[in-house]
């Protein structure tokens, strides 16, 4: 196994059971390779796509939005044994999917088993919760991939559970180290919560604070061209950056529906294979397009004729949208097939054989990048059409797949390429990270895009220093990226903090708090915070070149 292959994600411990799972996964990985049609697996190799989540191929879905209910059950329980029930169906869930669970309206579900808890014994039960979600109880080396999505419901009960997550993620650990998992996504609606006189507008700001400190929550904006014509009750993330909307065969919003398999597209293999000619592209992009179609049919007929699929817990408990029929296939039909897409603006570069290395450029060629996006949105709403399911544009999150392209890439196609030589490829349709931009033109720039890429997507804001000390400009970048349509929005800034004190700050190697040299420095990788020095090897490389948006 190369290391390429081991370092693909942030979020794997490296203790006993990991050892064993990367060993089976690989294993499994290459099993599949060889058992799928030889042309999509060529590509695989060959770096032209990547197949998400392969050792899942024959086994099991993605992701999946979910109740509290579906996990704790009808029966009636206090908030604290709520919350161990929760706990223990999260670790059964995560187990048995490959990828995030998304509660979508967290804070008014969990209220319904209120009683007369204190706000310091809500935020107690909160903080019990976290620590419980940052230990390895998916397959015994990773966190669960979880996400509470909350911030609309006005009531009451909704908003007392709503301030007991938000105080209990700034808590951190018991050391003070911030929190990894869950994520938290506050939802966005201007009559809720942004407006100043908004019902919610306290909580806003709330969430604006622990932002500042913790770099969650993330922000999902419910007023976008593309969110507003679904019930925001209905819609948020699951995982990273997935999004499950609009559904041509059944009920609309993620409840009890998620991603079923995705695969990425390398935009600068094809730029690369064009050598210069648009046109050469779009022949390029044609044919990746076709066999990533025809491997993910291959991927959805291979789930929907599994003898056990039934025991899927989604299924067996019922809580998948089609489960009543007890056909597997008319459940999967519910969830999305994604194809995804990186290196938008690296494939720009390659093509005009420019730099693209400042904003005048980027809007230049913007029009250009733009048609592209186009092009695969308009594809995927013909697959629809074509198929009957529910297919997607993703602008990928590419954690491990941003230096295994790249890689690959400098020593064939990409060879003595300049795009390729520095170990990464940009994510999706984000603006280079070694682009001078400030955040408002990032906004700007990458905000119509979020309405094509409908599987999912995200603007992340950098900063140049924790911003604890300034709220007020984090609120500005979160609602110039809301101004500018981006459907999901994060703040990105050095989060460093001692592992033996919990001193946390722009840090060295050494606390001087302390003295320690136990130094951790947290950053976001595709998502989701993790360590630096676990991130892919890609990852890396991207982290050298970030440049602040923010100053």
């Amino acid at each position: 196994m190369t290391d390429m292959q081991k370092k693909d994600l942030a979020n794997r411990t490296s203790n006993a059971s990991g050892v064993i799972v990367d060993w089976g996964q690989q294993r499994k990985k290459d099993a599949i390779l060889h058992a799928i049609p030889a042309r999509f697996a060529k590509k695989h190799e060959e770096c032209t796509i990547h197949i998400h989540d392969l050792e899942f191929y024959d086994v099991v879905y993605n992701c999946l939005g979910v109740h509290v209910r579906d996990l704790v059950g009808t029966a009636s329980r206090t908030f604290a044994h709520m919350l161990r029930a929760l706990f223990r169906g999260i670790t059964a869930l995560t187990n048995d999917q490959s990828g995030g669970i998304g509660f979508l309206q967290f804070d008014s579900e969990a209220a319904a088993y209120l009683a007369d808890e204190s706000p310091d014994e809500l935020v107690a039960l909160f903080r019990e919760l976290y620590l419980d979600l940052n230990t390895q109880a998916r397959k015994g080396c990773e966190k669960a991939y979880v996400t509470f999505n909350f911030g609309i419901d006005t009531s009451e009960p909704a908003r007392r559970v709503a301030f007991a997550m938000l105080d209990a993620f700034d808590l951190g650990q018991e050391d003070g180290s911030p929190f990894i998992f869950p994520n938290l996504v506050f939802k966005l609606q201007l009559e809720k919560n942004l407006r100043p006189s908004a019902p919610n507008h306290d909580l806003y700001e709330r969430a604006l604070a622990v932002t500042a400190r913790r770099m969650i929550p993330t922000y999902f904006n419910c007023d976008s061209e593309s969110n507003s014509p679904f019930d925001p009750e209905t819609i948020g993330i699951m995982g990273c950056r997935t999004r499950v909307a609009s559904n041509v065969n059944g009920r609309t919003g993620g409840f009890g529906r998620g991603n079923v398999a995705c695969v990425t597209m390398n935009l600068v293999q094809m730029a690369y294979a064009a050598n210069g000619s648009m046109e050469a592209f779009y022949h390029q992009l044609d044919e990746n397009l076709e066999d990533a179609k025809g491997l993910l049919l291959h991927r959805f007929a291979t789930l929907a004729g599994l003898d056990d699929a039934a025991s899927w817990m989604c299924i067996r408990k019922g809580f998948a949208l089609g489960a009543e029929t007890g056909s597997t296939e008319k459940v999967l039909k519910n969830g999305t097939l994604s194809i995804g897409f990186i290196g938008l603006w690296d494939a720009m570069r390659v093509l005009t054989g420019e730099p693209l290395d400042t904003e005048e450029a980027l809007r230049a060629h913007f029009e250009e990048a733009l048609g592209i996006v186009k092009y695969m949105r308009a594809f995927t709403d013909r697959a629809i059409e074509d198929t009957g399911l529910n297919f997607s544009l993703l602008a990928s999150a590419a954690e491990g797949v941003t230096g295994r392209f790249a890689m690959y890439d400098r020593e064939h196609l990409g060879r003595g390429s300049a795009i390729a030589e520095k170990g990464f490829y940009s994510n999706s349709f984000h603006v280079p990270v070694d682009v001078p931009v400030d955040y408002m033109t990032k906004a700007e720039l990458e905000g119509p895009f979020h309405a094509l890429a409908n599987g999912g997507s995200i603007t992340y804001i950098e900063a140049k220093e924790m911003p604890n000390k300034n709220v007020a400009a984090v609120q500005e970048v979160i609602e110039e990226a809301y101004r500018c349509q981006c459907n999901y929005i994060g703040m990105n800034f050095p989060l460093d903090y001692c592992a033996d004190c919990g001193y946390t700050g722009r840090l060295t190697d050494t606390c001087p708090h302390c003295g320690s040299h136990h130094v951790r420095h947290l950053r976001r990788v595709s998502g989701y915070l993790a360590e630096a020095q676990s991130f892919a090897e890609g990852k890396k490389e991207e982290m050298k070149h970030r440049l602040a948006h923010l100053r």
